[in-house]
């Protein structure tokens, strides 16, 4: 054989070889599978006959515990004594039998009358769904449907074998006698689903896959512990017919509809209608038992071919060891083309160097930002190519000790291109690590960040436009964001509300207590609250809002929503002090409706007091009356003691005739010595009276002026006025009217027009 077959044909008696014991391993497993499952199957069976048997005789003597119990309670002589005295013996028997939840009494109509548990009281429990064991009719022990809920009051009876019972649920167990009146008396005692999944999960933790069943006599399922499918149901029927034909039970392995595999066992209770079903899945529990075998043969075959399979290993390594290090090598070179086609894509710089700061790989961008091409830059360090001066030494050492305890180090410089050019460069530098810790290189990443400094640098200098704008604005400014968190105030805030300067009121603090003490200030503090909370829902611009302070000052607010691409992003508040503001407006007031001489009105706003009177009677019915003042002589007290005098006379009218008037009369000077009266909701007998008492005043009480008498009287017209006047002339027309009168009859004297 040639020296180019040898190996083909070391390789197929290997093969061969490997191949034959592998069959003779598989027949040998094949049998003792065989073996094992039959075996394991017997041992199943036997199991699970006894564990169903002892479950019949548990769950028996435990529905025999339960009857005694019931028994004993219809005997006791409590009954007859009240049905507190019967709770009390119901709680007595609960309290040792923590499988129960409740006892209750039964009356002939199939009401409970009364029972451990109080809400069970009233309801109706339906005992024909009970049964008995069919052998012994007389029995007074009947077992009835499981029901789901937590008690008879919200208990439902489960009649349909397809469900699967409820965790939360109950079995009602029940015992009835004739009384001596003849009424039937019932007990029904609620046994708990869970104890029972308790007893059989303990029972059945050995088998892994199994599943209990507790049937009545007629086939109804009283309890299980998984959802039963079509393949038990019809088991579940198939045992239910044996029971009835007086089988005794028997374990076996059956063929469900679904082709599944089952070992079953049941029991039914010889004196008690009640059985039980467990049902085991051959292929689950046999599969482990086949695992174990299928382990222990593949060991032993494995250590009968480990010579034989050691040696083909060493064989075929040997033989493929060159070729898997060829395929190593280009997985190795594809992987590192792929990197540095990923590095050279980079839009950023980047250098690779060694521990000493020798460049060793530069990518194109490199090239684009600095001018160096990557055989100029190779083998040089940066310094030597970028360095401006523009860094001090002290920043390249801490740059050095923060790369030299392995730190990434980060930073701006300023660097200059092959070109001699300047610009500003972001550095970030990362030592490469090998396995020990030690640095084998240094990676850095270059990027020009010349415009973004410039714009940086722009948006600082227009922040800081901006903080000077805010700051010198006439005003206070307070602007939160949507969250509530305050983003711009300025210095005026704190002075005009008083503010302490802490860290509370600063940027980036909720807004909330500033509002807060805002509304402490305000005259109103709750309205001022709500007004906020009005003004942010609405989010409209509201504009020269008043505002009164406690301490008598007035703000005026303007309230901005402020928008950015169409998206609300917070509120700005402008406050303004507008105190001064207001007092002249009060002068102002003052000046253009009062006689600076009096106090009183003038004449333009005498005339309109007079208008709004007249509207006021035409929307409500009723008089107003006016009356007219001129004092007599008046030219000869000023030729005579001289104009201070005759201004002191006409203060000294106005301070006698405002004695005699109500608060909501008007008093106005219309010229010279002329006086007016608007007497609202006043008739003309009214009007004349206080008319004739003003004349008499001014007569009795001459003006004591440098200690000289100085006497006056004067002349007054009276008129009504009324909603039928068409116009505040025709009123004052009439009471001019009746002042010429009394002036031609004599003076000092009261005429009505």
């Amino acid at each position: 054989m040639s020296k180019r077959f040898r190996p083909l044909a070391a390789d197929i008696a290997f093969v061969a070889v490997l191949t034959l014991c592998t069959a003779l391993a598989l027949l040998t497993v094949s049998y003792n599978s065989d073996i094992e499952a039959r075996q394991q199957s017997a041992i199943y069976l036997s199991m699970l006959q006894r564990d169903a048997a002892f479950l019949t005789r548990d769950i028996g003597k435990l529905l025999r515990d339960i009857d005694r119990g019931l028994k004993a309670l219809l005997d006791a002589p409590s009954r007859r004594r009240g049905e507190h005295r019967q709770a009390d013996a119901f709680r007595d028997i609960l309290r040792g039998a923590p499988h129960l939840r409740s006892i209750s009494f039964v009356d002939p109509q199939g009401k409970i009358a009364f029972s451990s548990t109080p809400e069970n009281i009233g309801h109706t429990f339906d005992l024909n769904t009970c049964v008995s064991h069919t052998l012994t009719p007389e029995s007074l022990l009947r077992i009835c449907p499981a029901h789901s809920g937590r008690d008879i009051a919200d208990g439902a009876p489960l009649t349909d074998n397809g469900k699967s019972t409820p965790e939360p649920g109950f079995i009602p167990i029940t015992h009835s006698r004739l009384s001596a009146n003849g009424e039937t008396m019932t007990l029904v005692a609620t046994l708990n689903l869970d104890y029972l999944a308790r007893q059989a999960a303990d029972m059945l933790e050995a088998y892994g896959a199994a599943r209990a069943a507790l049937l009545r006599a007629d086939g109804l399922r009283l309890f299980d512990t998984e959802m039963p499918d079509a393949g038990l149901l019809m088991i579940e029927r198939e045992i239910s017919r044996r029971w009835k034909e007086n089988h005794t039970g028997e374990a076996r392995q059956l063929e469900a509809i679904d082709g599944r595999h089952w070992i079953v066992a049941d029991r039914p209770h010889p004196q008690l209608p009640i059985g039980v079903v467990l049902a085991i899945d051959h292929d689950k529990v046999m599969e482990s038992a086949r695992q174990r075998l299928r382990t222990n043969n593949l060991t032993t075959m494995l250590l009968m071919l480990a010579g034989m399979i050691c040696t083909l290993f060493g064989y075929l390594f040997f033989r493929h060891a060159s070729r898997r290090e060829r395929d190593q090598q280009r997985q190795a070179e594809a992987r590192r083309h792929l990197l540095e086609s990923t590095l050279n894509a980079c839009t950023k710089a980047i250098v690779i160097t060694t521990p000493q700061g020798v460049i060793e790989w530069v990518n194109p961008a490199y090239t684009a930002l600095t001018g160096y091409t990557a055989a100029e830059a190779i083998g040089r360090t940066p310094r030597e190519q970028s360095k401006s001066g523009m860094q001090s030494g002290s920043f390249y050492a801490q740059m050095w000790q923060t790369l030299l305890d392995g730190r990434i180090w980060r930073g701006e410089l300023v660097n200059r291109r092959k070109d001699s050019s300047l610009y500003d460069e972001f550095l970030t530098i990362s030592p490469a690590l090998d396995s020990g810790g030690a640095i084998r290189h240094f990676i850095a990443t270059k990027e020009d960040c010349t415009e973004h400094k410039a714009t940086r640098e722009q948006l600082a200098v227009a922040h800081s436009h901006l903080n000077a704008v805010v700051e010198n604005f006439p005003g206070a400014l307070v602007m939160e964001d949507t969250q509530g968190r305050i983003v711009l105030l300025n210095q005026f805030i704190f002075e005009l509300l008083g503010l302490p300067g802490t860290d509370e009121y600063v940027l980036g603090k909720p807004v909330h207590p500033l509002m807060v003490f805002s509304s402490h200030v305000a005259e109103d503090s709750q309205a001022f609250l709500d007004r906020i909370k009005e003004l942010r829902e609405s989010a409209r611009p509201f504009y020269n809002e008043e505002i009164h302070f406690k301490d008598g000052r007035w703000v005026e607010r303007d309230f901005i929503p402020i928008h950015l691409h169409g998206d609300l992003i917070g509120f700005l508040y402008i406050y303004r002090d507008i105190s001064q503001k207001k007092r002249h407006a009060r002068e102002l007031w003052q000046l253009a409706t009062s006689d600076p001489l009096t106090g009183i009105q003038n004449r333009r706003a005498f005339f309109e007091q007079i208008e709004r009177e007249r509207a006021r009677l035409i929307r409500y019915p009723g008089e107003a009356a006016l009356l007219m003042i001129d004092i007599d002589y008046f030219k000869r007290i000023n030729d005579t003691h001289g104009h201070t005098a005759g201004d002191a006379m006409l203060k000294h009218v106005v301070q006698l005739v405002r004695k005699l008037l109500r608060e909501s009369d008007v008093m106005a000077r219309l010229g010279g010595e002329e006086f007016a009266i608007l007497l609202p909701q006043s008739g003309r007998e009214g009007a004349l009276g206080l008319a004739e008492r003003v004349r008499a005043m001014l007569e009795e009480n001459p003006l004591n002026y440098n200690d000289t008498p100085i006497h006056v009287t004067a002349s007054v017209g009276v008129t009504i006025v009324t909603a039928s006047d068409s116009s505040t002339d025709q009123v004052l027309s009439r009471a001019d009217h009746a002042l010429y009168a009394a002036k031609r009859n004599g003076r000092n004297r009261v005429e009505s027009g």
